[in-house]
């Protein structure tokens, strides 16, 4: 047997802690890179660099991971006597684990007490193959996982060191509360209350503590409105809504505090206590995900997540939640929280978090959040995507966001281009255009690629240089703004149909059945080889095709004010998944602010006349959900308001700066010149109304 050709061991370990210290355990070996022997143990001598290794847990009898011999075997003189040692490298903690019994009666050596086990390629592939049989995340997953996750956390757009301190601020403002719920000094007036009697100090009130102050640590957490709280002091300062009194129809309740704060001891109060004392996890999930008499379910997540940072992450969405889930596990957990728990248990493993750094658990939360809004636009199964909807929605900001964030700072595997009435089928795909003038002063044309197709080539050359590497092929995003004011059908011309999934070119598996031939094929072919290898999206036996590679995704967007989705043909409809967008009022809530980054006092009264609003346009003036404002629109009052409420007079700035232009070239399409001011005079009113009745 050759000294270069690769053999594979077992080699088999104590568990992490089972000997504090120990040289065998699978804790130094993580930490070390060292794997010990005593001298008289058997078959020391055989292993040798680069042969690879597989480690086993004698304790717990599973296979855990795998490493790469780096060095000879050396010696080390401790206080125990003489070891020896390989240095390790590629040291590889899997993120399942396989049951040695699931295995072992496969193996030729049965003797399951040697510290040292030879074993056959085949037999090593085995034991990986059975790893990971049952589990939905494969090993190039994993990596492609680890690689996304270094490269963002080694970029972060947030100020560590303050998110540091603001935890600890918020760890502080938290104790205060819960050491007053565990001591039963936790009144009405902590849980509920108005800023303006309370002052700023620990957010002035637990409700305000956990629906705002954490916000930007701990994560958005929605009760819906603050009566989902189930008791709320009204603004007034003096009466109280308690959410079981309320009748039908009524949003407001007239409550004196005696009668609320006898509510808040018997029902509140023990919801709180349940789950801040010292307690199991497990069964405080239980008791928040099967209560049903606290509707801002996740608000109480939130307070769980506070008192076990590095249990969860801070996400309490349940669709958010759900689909990580379901990507990630796949199992049959069944609450927002176990499925959270499960999902945090995963990453510190596969990311190797330890338990200790909360910023960490800070960036996984945000890393999570951020590709699950990713994956929300375009993915393997739906690669051609166009979000659509009123101005103003995020369209631009979100697929821009979510490309900087998946792409991880590699510019050149997205494009972002804007469409226009004069784009053509030269510009996208292929076509002759002036390049330059002659001697004699003529215009010279040339054959030249389009943008899509340039970008097509250079998605392919990923492809070939993954397949080369042997890695899966990094995604190329193609944006395109404004996508229907150009004739689509006539910019993608005979390349529409190579958009479909099925009908993709398979790079990888070199399988050229889906390539097609351009209405310029024939002139490439006639052309000198140079410029033939040069213009040619694929050459076969001399023969020009073009093709769309199967990394390739699409992503368009539009303003169905300017044209409805329905005035797209049915070929173009159907290649394409739609995703609307509509103006996002928890954006509006949780982003427009004052001066110095402050949170308006009135921010729910503002996005209640944001509401009235687009509701007036859509529905009474009868133009329909297109013709509503985005939240980019309102958002503006951050430009307008300098204090921490927001005045009629705001309201009105912020509609005749900014809205009301738009909304008048909106009106001259269904009423007469005559009829606009009036109709304007109202959407105004409209707008005001939340703060008429202050």
């Amino acid at each position: 047997m050759s000294d270069k050709e690769v053999n594979y061991f077992i080699f088999a370990n104590k568990p992490k802690g089972t000997y504090e210290g120990s040289f065998w355990d699978t804790k130094n070996i993580l930490k070390t890179g060292n794997y010990y022997f005593e001298l008289n143990d058997g078959n020391v001598n055989k292993p040798k660099p680069e042969d690879v290794i597989v480690f086993k847990e004698f304790n717990t009898k599973v296979f855990w991971g795998e490493a790469v011999i780096e060095k000879p075997l050396e010696e080390k003189n401790t206080e125990d006597g003489v070891f020896v040692f390989f240095k390790l490298k590629s040291i590889k903690k899997w993120l399942y684990k396989l049951s040695t019994s699931e295995i072992q009666p496969k193996l030729d050596n049965q003797n399951q007490r040697l510290r040292i086990v030879g074993i056959s390629k085949e037999e090593y592939l085995l034991i990986k193959e059975e790893m990971e049989k049952n589990n939905v995340l494969s090993e190039k997953r994993q990596d492609e996982l680890i690689n996304l996750w270094n490269s963002y956390k080694s970029s972060p757009k947030e100020d560590l060191n303050q998110i540091e301190a603001e935890y600890q601020s918020i760890i502080t403002d938290f104790n205060f509360y819960k050491n007053k719920i565990e001591d039963g000094s936790f009144e009405l007036d902590d849980y509920t209350n108005v800023l303006s009697n309370t002052g700023s100090n620990q957010g002035g009130y637990l409700c305000n503590f956990l629906e705002r102050t954490t916000r930007r640590v701990f994560g958005s957490s929605k009760p819906g409105n603050a009566i989902n709280f189930e008791v709320k002091l009204n603004k007034d300062g003096h009466t109280y809504t308690i959410k079981q009194h309320l009748q039908r129809g009524e949003k407001e309740g007239n409550i004196d505090k005696e009668t609320a704060s006898v509510f808040f001891n018997d029902n509140i109060k023990k919801i709180l206590t349940t789950i801040v004392n010292e307690g199991n996890v497990e069964s405080k999930i239980e008791f928040i995900e099967t209560h049903d008499n606290y509707s801002a379910k996740q608000v109480l997540r939130k307070l769980l997540v506070i008192n076990h940072p590095f249990n969860f992450i801070n996400i309490y969405s349940d669709d958010v939640i759900n689909d990580l889930y379901e990507e990630f596990i796949g199992g049959n957990h069944y609450s927002n929280l176990e499925k959270n728990e499960a999902l945090t248990s995963i990453f510190v493993k596969l990311f190797s978090l330890d338990n200790t750094t909360f910023i960490e658990r800070f960036l996984l939360s945000r890393f999570l959040w951020n590709y699950a809004n990713t994956k929300g636009i375009a993915d393997e199964n739906s690669p051609n995507v166009i979000l659509y909807g009123p101005p103003g929605t995020g369209k631009t900001y979100q697929v821009t966001n979510s490309l900087d964030f998946v792409c991880q700072g590699e510019k050149t595997r997205y494009k972002i281009l804007q469409f226009h009435p004069s784009f053509t089928y030269e510009d996208f795909i292929e076509g002759i255009k002036p390049k330059g003038v002659t001697k004699d002063g003529n215009i010279k044309f040339e054959l030249v690629d389009g943008v899509f197709k340039l970008f097509c080539k250079e998605a392919k050359q990923e492809c070939l240089i993954a397949l080369k590497e042997n890695r899966a092929a990094k995604p190329y995003y193609f944006v395109v703004d404004e996508i229907n004011r150009a004739n689509l059908s006539s910019v993608f011309g005979e390349t529409l149909s190579r958009l479909e999934k099925d009908y993709r070119h398979d790079v990888i598996n070199n399988d050229t059945s889906n390539l097609i031939k351009t209405q310029y094929s024939s002139l490439i072919e006639q052309l000198s080889e140079d410029k033939k290898n040069k213009l040619a999206y694929e050459l076969i036996d001399g023969e020009a095709f073009f093709g769309i590679p199967s990394n390739v995704f699409f992503i368009g967007m539009m303003n169905d004010v300017d044209k409805s989705i329905d005035t797209f043909d049915l070929a173009l409809r159907r290649r394409f998944k739609w995703i609307r967008k509509d103006c996002d009022y928890n954006v509006i809530s949780d982003e427009t602010k004052y001066r110095n980054g402050g949170d308006f006092d009135n921010i729910e009264d503002y996005v209640a006349a944001c509401k009235k609003l687009n509701l007036y346009i859509s529905q009474e003036l009868g133009l329909g959900k297109s013709y509503e404002f985005g939240h980019s629109f309102f958002m503006k009052m951050k430009d307008i308001g300098k204090r921490s409420i927001i005045s009629k007079n705001n309201i009105k700035q912020l509609f005749d700066l900014y809205l009301k232009p738009t909304l008048k070239e909106y009106l001259r399409a269904l009423y007469p010149e005559s009829e606009l001011d009036a109709k304007l005079d109202i959407a105004l009113d409209t707008f005001k109304e939340p703060f008429s009745k202050k």
